[in-house]
């Protein structure tokens, strides 16, 4: 039978997992807005300077938050957890395709 400090820890180690792959998602989601703002091919017609500012500035916000939140329950933990598949998804830029 598994001890409650054991039981907790899974849980805790379960979240920490889970806000890593959180963080992940908003750090690709935060590289993505920096690469539209930078990239013709990829820039959304009919967007201002200002939106894509406003956005990447958004994207950074929401990966900061996240990765507070990951570091929080890593620092509770005790220990970083194992990523369990945790990766950056392919980049999806099209004139990156081209290149080779």
């Amino acid at each position: 039978m598994a001890k409650a400090g054991e039981r907790r820890d899974s849980a805790l180690e379960s979240q920490a997992v889970s806000a890593h792959r959180a963080y992940v998602e908003a750090l690709a989601s935060w590289e993505r807005a920096l690469h539209t703002a930078s990239c013709p091919a990829c820039w959304p017609e009919g967007t201002t300077e200002e939106q894509h500012l406003l956005r990447c500035a958004s994207a950074e916000a929401e990966k900061e938050r996240r990765r507070v939140v990951f570091r929080d329950l890593c620092d509770e933990l005790g220990y970083l957890p194992d990523g369990h598949g945790v990766a950056l998804p392919p980049e999806g830029c099209p004139s990156a395709s081209g290149a080779g």
